[in-house]
């Protein structure tokens, strides 16, 4: 199809959008018209489709931009996959690692916390007795049950940050029951449903379905 073709095929679409939009059916005439423009666009689309993707499906602009594209990705995936490698290592020995420097600061954490607790009580009891000797027996009772606060010690980590990376939790699931999984956490198998509707039309028999009969125009073989 050359471009004063393509031309005349974009002219032909304008027109007949035109022309179809503005019919209404009203009586047998204006059905018969409205049936040959549904043809003539009908013809129209496939024209259309044999422009981009050739008559035989095959030779056209779409199949061959496709092809490229299939290559272009699979050029890029294959030299992706070859990067995969080091980066699944690299990333779980980081991760390992960062776990364990967590864990080691969490403990030091609460070494210090323990530590401080420690030396708390022990100034309470210091001034409970205190109090106590000097005779005011209210005040060492109000210093033995006045709560214990004791501010959290904060570690900072240790492990470097790098620019462009940092670990963040990537929560995901796996099915241990299949059973007992809520209804509104199944998807319908809308593909099996619809080739029973199609099979059974109007005996379709499937709880919480209804079959519904979408009628259409469509092309005819002569």
């Amino acid at each position: 199809m050359n471009e004063l073709e393509v031309k005349k095929i974009k002219q032909e679409i304008v027109t007949s959008q035109q022309q179809a939009l503005s019919l209404k059916v009203i009586d047998n005439i204006t059905y018969t018209q409205a049936g040959e423009l549904l043809s003539a666009h009908k013809s129209l689309k496939k024209r259309i489709e044999e422009y981009f993707s050739g008559v035989d499906g095959k030779s056209g602009m779409k199949p061959k931009a496709y092809a490229t594209w299939k290559q272009i990705c699979a050029d890029e995936a294959t030299e992706i996959a070859k990067l995969e490698p080091a980066i699944k290592y690299l990333n779980s020995e980081m991760v390992k690692w960062n776990l364990e420097q967590e864990r080691i600061r969490k403990i030091q954490e609460e070494y210090l916390r323990a530590a401080a607790l420690k030396r708390e009580e022990e100034d309470r009891l210091d001034a409970a007795l205190r109090a106590e000797e000097q005779g005011d027996r209210e005040e060492a009772e109000a210093i033995l049950e006045e709560p214990v606060f004791v501010p959290p010690p904060i570690v900072e980590s240790s492990t470097p940050r790098i620019a462009g990376l940092a670990m963040k939790d990537n929560w995901d699931f796996e099915v241990v029951n299949e059973l007992i999984i809520p209804r509104n956490y199944l998807k319908i198998d809308e593909i099996k449903i619809r080739g029973v509707a199609r099979a059974m039309k109007n005996a379709t028999n499937i709880p919480g379905i209804k079959a519904i009969n979408r009628t259409k125009m469509s092309g005819v073989r002569k």
